[in-house]
């Protein structure tokens, strides 16, 4: 994991960027990466409320992942429906259904082999 918060700390103390690569384990393209990134957004100073992961979120927000997609399923429902004599494709039919009105990429595209 980037230690955000040490690179800059180290920076802002005149370390240079060999010496902070080599004292967090990280490469040195990565160092550059957030210390560029820092510069650029003009983040100077560092506060108390600056953590590594809000560090990440403003440096990086193209990595912070996004929704996976999938809703929480009703298990109860689900074992209920299956002691009805209900089959698991009928019931990922309405799993994707319901998914569909939540995201807007569900698991829909995602074909699974028919066993017989």
């Amino acid at each position: 994991m980037i230690q955000y918060r040490e690179i800059l700390e180290l920076y802002e103390k005149g370390v240079s960027q060999r010496t902070i690569s080599a004292s967090i384990r990280s490469s040195r393209q990565t160092v550059s990466k957030v210390i560029n990134r820092a510069r650029e957004r003009e983040m100077t100073v560092l506060t108390d409320e600056m953590t590594n992961a809000w560090l990440k979120l403003q440096l990086f927000p193209s990595q912070t992942p996004k929704g996976r997609g999938f809703i929480k399923e009703d298990w109860r429902y689900v074992h209920a429906e299956l002691k009805k004599h209900m089959t698991l494709r009928l019931l990922h039919k309405e799993y994707e259904m319901r998914a569909a009105d939540h995201t807007p990429d569900s698991h829909s595209d995602i074909q699974s082999p028919v066993l017989f």
